[in-house]
């Protein structure tokens, strides 16, 4: 039994109702739709589709926290035990969330790579390389994956917003915003597209237009899940920052930022990032640290991303537990020295010494700070992130050279 998808790809042991629902989650996992979690369903209901698994597997890992990948297990279980009746694209697509589950990043990057170059018409498969490549750094990638989208869905919703993105973090900005402009003429709710354009407005120090562009789509993302609406609000306070108008920001943070899931890593560290910048500019934010250096506490182990981690370690550092920072920082040390290839250089010469300049910055050891921080600042597109999401590590560097907030408000 082979049903198969709105792409015409095959899907191995899937009646067409389970198509239906498999559609239905490509739609909303590329429109960052509400509705994503439905497919666990769908894969419930067809324990014998091993791609059906896969794809419920790999929506809990990019929960991106331990929990993920506890919830994660019993379909990669059922993956595996499927896998004989697959066809070969998704035995690429099983073996890629195989490695991801492993902790293996660039081997599941390097499989979707593989699978989007034989079948460009899997743009679920595209996307989710994207992801992979933005994790580890990896512009190149991140563009090779949306051209693959170009090959084919020149018409299809939500692809341009794919590629406008990916040619933004390679520097590529005009076409960025004319391609993220093209996505929201085809889909208007495309909020990943609205987030490319911003980026490139950010990327330009076009804070008004930034502010006026976030303002007009943002009642599109009420409809969407939590990820795109706490991030694209965290663009839209990066904007009143820009504009020195902080208490809008705050206001944002409050309204916006903090407290709809936040046992969300992306939610976490994008709250510590505006807390973070916030005081660099001079303001009090008052206890609102204190839940979110609680819910960094509960990551401590984890190291997953270190991205992640420099911000768990500057949280707890910020708290003012000495201690606890200093056992994030030794157990970030640990893990580091467990990685091989490209992941040991990443976690050992860049996240592990940039954790130290972190704990540094936040104890007000700012000569200390800057001076660990200054080599690592060209080379910290590895630790992921976006351009504007790491540039909290250069205003932090900023801040320790030129004289504190006064180099915000000059």
């Amino acid at each position: 039994m082979t049903a198969r998808d709105k792409f015409d790809l095959p899907i191995a042991a899937a009646d067409p109702k389970a198509a239906v629902g498999y559609d239905a989650y490509v739609q909303e996992f590329l429109s960052y739709g509400a509705g994503i979690r439905d497919l666990f369903a769908v894969a419930d209901a067809t324990p014998e589709a091993p791609l059906l698994s896969a794809h419920a597997a790999a929506l809990h890992l990019a929960f991106e926290g331990a929990e993920g990948w506890q919830a994660a297990r019993p379909y990669i279980a059922r993956m595996r035990q499927t896998i004989d009746a697959a066809t070969e694209r998704e035995k690429l697509f099983c073996a890629a969330v195989d490695a991801w589950a492993a902790l293996d990043f660039s081997k599941a990057l390097a499989l979707l790579d593989e699978l989007t170059v034989r079948w460009p018409a899997d743009l679920c498969s595209i996307k989710w390389g994207q992801y992979h490549a933005f994790n580890l750094g990896d512009q190149a990638a991140l563009l090779r994956f949306g051209d693959r989208a170009h090959l084919v869905h020149e018409e299809t919703p939500y692809a341009h917003g794919m590629i406008a993105f990916a040619l933004e973090q390679c520097h590529r900005l005009r076409e960025a915003e004319e391609e993220g402009m093209r996505a929201s003429e085809i889909a208007i709710d495309d909020a990943w597209a609205h987030h490319a354009i911003a980026h490139v407005m950010e990327t330009e120090g076009r804070a008004a237009d930034g502010a006026r562009w976030l303002d007009h789509c943002a009642h599109t993302w009420e409809k969407k899940g939590v990820f795109i609406r706490d991030h694209n609000w965290w663009h839209a306070a990066l904007f009143r920052l820009g504009l020195g108008r902080y208490d809008e920001a705050l206001e944002i943070y409050d309204k916006r930022l903090w407290g709809v899931w936040p046992e969300f890593p992306q939610e976490q560290i994008g709250a510590v990032s505006m807390l973070w910048r916030l005081e660099m500019r001079g303001l009090n934010v008052g206890d609102r640290w204190a839940p979110v250096v609680e819910q960094a506490r509960a990551r401590a182990g984890e190291h997953l991303f270190p991205f992640h981690d420099l911000h768990y370690v500057y949280a707890l550092a910020r708290a003012g537990e000495q201690h606890e920072a200093q056992a994030f920082e030794a157990s970030l040390q640990r893990k580091a020295e467990t990685k091989t290839g490209d992941a040991a250089y990443v976690w050992q010469s860049i996240t592990a010494p940039a954790a130290a300049a972190l704990i540094d910055f936040a104890q007000t050891r700012h000569q200390n700070a800057a001076t660990k921080l200054k080599p690592l600042l060209n080379e910290l597109h590895r630790v992921g992130g976006s351009h504007a999401q790491r540039h909290v590590f250069v205003e932090a560097y900023d801040y320790c050279r030129n004289g504190g907030a006064a180099a915000f408000n000059a």
